[in-house]
């Protein structure tokens, strides 16, 4: 087996583009447009980041509600977080901006609540 070590990747013809063969070697995927641009790991209960890549800061804006912000934007508002919370539904309030998102966790009552455990990420072009 080979192996390749190397601290950066360049393509030939754009240098953030990078095409990777597909499993069935029929199609290729843009390895750059397939990347999570954005993730938080965050306790939504006593409200702390615990983990995170490209965000700048996350708010409590009262029970079950927040923001997450990122450190480098997205080109335009049309990207696509998600995320999820420990044994509660997550929805977004609001359509995302290129520096935000506003998400909330909801228990089974259907009821605005904390969770202990929320893990977001997101996809889109950065500006």
């Amino acid at each position: 087996m080979s192996e390749i070590k190397t601290d950066k990747l360049t393509g030939t013809s754009t240098a953030g583009s990078i095409l990777v063969t597909g499993e069935g070697n029929s199609t290729t995927t843009n390895l750059q447009q397939g990347l999570t641009k954005f993730w938080c790991n965050f306790n939504g209960d006593s409200f702390g980041i615990q983990d995170s890549f490209n965000t700048s800061s996350a708010d409590d804006n009262g029970t079950g509600q927040y923001d997450v912000n990122y450190t480098n934007n997205f080109a335009s508002a049309n990207n696509c977080p998600s995320g999820t919370a420990n044994n509660f539904s997550l929805f977004i309030n609001a359509t995302p901006t290129t520096s935000t998102f506003n998400l909330g966790t909801r228990n089974s009552s259907n009821a605005n609540a904390d969770s202990t455990v929320v893990s977001t990420k997101g996809s889109g072009d950065l500006a």
